[in-house]
């Protein structure tokens, strides 16, 4: 029997980070933080971040703990409850037990669609999903990986390096480096680097990149001086990817402070990318706005009013849009950071049909949750 309601409690125990998150001053800076995230929580993320930043109180070391505890609090907050915590500092105390190998044994099973929704913190529509989609064991092989640290990956600036000469320039200024499988460009961090003070880093050679990114931009049909156009192009990391492959790519977004990003971006990398309104190109790829579900890995406040209705009619609206760039025989690729089945199924527009798919999970290709959909006219 597969326990669910357990199944994405830690594996390895953390003693010392229980004792020192139960000192009473690193207790409060928790539960201060815990009201950050809770006072805007579509926001948690970045307003967590900001106050991370501006907490001048907080040492390197002590932002570690706070940060690991806060973070370990928004996954596992539902089982904690469940385990009798009713207070901000009850909340704290049963987390530091579990971190010490409290499993909650006197917890008992009710449903595995209710189990699987404490355990990861999320809706029980979503849960359900995810366990049809997985069946137990594999539902409790996502939980468990998407309830640890995730690993860093970057991507090998193509333009200006390759991999093996990327790994050891990073050697020599003390990050260890391992190759990820079925991907040329990327690379798997070992450990924690401060990746953005290296030389590397600001020489334009690799940019911090998820795989599953980095294998989506390996699966289009990008030939040496194609033009793509790049219509959610955001901060540009699949821009910049496209062209270190030889692309030609003009991205457009609405927010203009993420392009003007992508901008200082490209000058680092040494990309040229031509920021445009849309035009006509044989590869269109639309990265679409959505739950981010598949990220709940790297941001675990995203389960707060996790829902796959939010951005449906607009994925449909950029897929029925983008057909009108696409240029004859040429090749439509949507994609979303979703693994939730509504998003990741907008209508194939009419007279189109779907050449591949793929969705790439956690636990199983050891990347973000992915999604994308390469489609091409009849």
């Amino acid at each position: 029997m597969i326990d669910l309601l357990r199944s994405a409690i830690p594996l390895d125990l953390r003693p010392e980070l229980a004792e020192a998150v139960r000192r009473p001053w690193i207790m409060n800076q928790i539960n201060a933080g815990m009201g950050e995230a809770r006072r805007a929580p579509d926001y948690a993320t970045p307003n967590l971040a900001r106050w991370f930043r501006k907490n001048r109180s907080l040492g390197s070391r002590d932002r570690r703990v706070v940060a690991e505890a806060v973070h370990g609090l928004i996954r596992h907050e539902a089982l904690l409850l469940r385990a009798g915590a009713r207070s901000p500092d009850e909340l704290v105390l049963r987390w530091a037990d579990m971190m010490e190998g409290d499993r909650f044994d006197h917890l008992d099973a009710t449903s595995p669609t209710e189990d699987l929704a404490t355990a990861l913190n999320i809706p029980g529509p979503i849960a359900q999903e995810w366990l049809n989609t997985l069946e137990p064991e594999g539902a409790a092989e996502f939980a468990q990986a998407i309830n640890r640290r995730p690993a860093v990956h970057i991507r090998t600036n193509l333009q200006r390096t390759d991999r093996a000469d990327l790994m050891a320039a990073l050697s020599v200024e003390g990050v260890t480096t391992s190759p990820f499988p079925d991907s040329d460009t990327a690379l798997t961090v070992e450990g924690r680097a401060n990746l953005q003070a290296t030389s590397a880093f600001r020489g334009g050679l690799f940019e911090v990149q998820d795989a599953s990114s980095q294998l989506f931009v390996d699966a289009l049909p990008i030939r040496s001086g194609g033009h793509v156009l790049d219509l959610c192009a955001g901060a540009g990391g699949k821009s910049l990817a496209m062209a270190a492959l030889g692309a030609k790519v003009h991205a457009t977004d609405i927010r203009s402070n993420a392009l003007a990003e992508l901008e200082k971006r490209a000058a680092r990398a040494g990309a040229t990318i031509d920021i445009a309104q849309p035009s006509l190109a044989p590869l269109v790829v639309v990265d679409a706005p959505c739950s981010g579900s598949g990220r709940l890995r790297r941001n675990p406040a995203l389960r707060w009013g996790l829902s796959d209705a939010v951005h449906l009619s607009t994925q449909a609206e950029l897929v029925a849009a983008a057909t009108e760039f696409v240029a004859p025989d040429g090749v439509l690729a949507y994609a979303t950071c979703s693994l939730l089945s509504r998003e990741n199924s907008p209508p194939t527009p009419k007279g189109w049909h779907i050449i591949s798919e793929q969705t790439l999970w956690p636990h199983v290709h050891n990347t973000d949750g992915f999604y994308w959909r390469l489609m091409a006219r009849r």
